[in-house]
C-alpha cells in the first residue's frame, strides 16, 4: 500500500466539541459572537486551530448562574479534552473557556 493519510476536517473537531459542551446540564448555550474580526475557523461559540494532530479550542458558553464557574470550566476543558483525544485522536493543546453570561 503507498504512503496513506487520514485529514479530519475542523467542522468534524467543532461538532464533536458542540456536542460535548451542550451535553453538560449547567452549560446554556454557545454564544455565536457576530464580530468583524471574527476567525473564519470560528462556529457557533467553538473556534478551533490545527497543527498537525493538536488542536487547540475556544469556546465562548452561557452558563448556569447558580454553579461554580471556575468548576464548570474545568469540568468543561476535561471533557471536551477527553472526548476530541478519545473520538477523533487528536491531542488537544488547550481549551480556553469564556464564560460569556449566566442565565437561569
Amino acid at each position: 500500500m503507498g504512503q496513506s493519510s487520514v485529514t479530519i476536517a475542523p467542522d468534524v473537531v467543532r461538532t464533536i466539541v458542540r456536542n460535548t459542551v451542550l451535553a453538560m446540564p449547567s452549560v446554556r448555550g454557545l454564544v455565536d459572537r457576530e464580530r468583524a474580526w471574527r476567525p473564519r475557523d470560528s462556529y457557533r461559540g467553538v473556534e478551533v486551530s490545527m497543527s498537525g494532530d493538536e488542536v487547540h479550542i475556544r469556546l465562548h458558553l452561557i452558563a448556569a448562574q447558580d454553579v461554580s464557574l471556575m468548576e464548570l470550566g474545568k469540568a468543561i476543558q476535561a471533557e471536551v479534552a477527553q472526548a476530541v483525544s478519545e473520538i477523533i485522536g487528536l491531542r488537544v493543546s488547550a481549551v480556553d473557556v469564556y464564560f460569556e453570561d449566566v442565565t437561569a
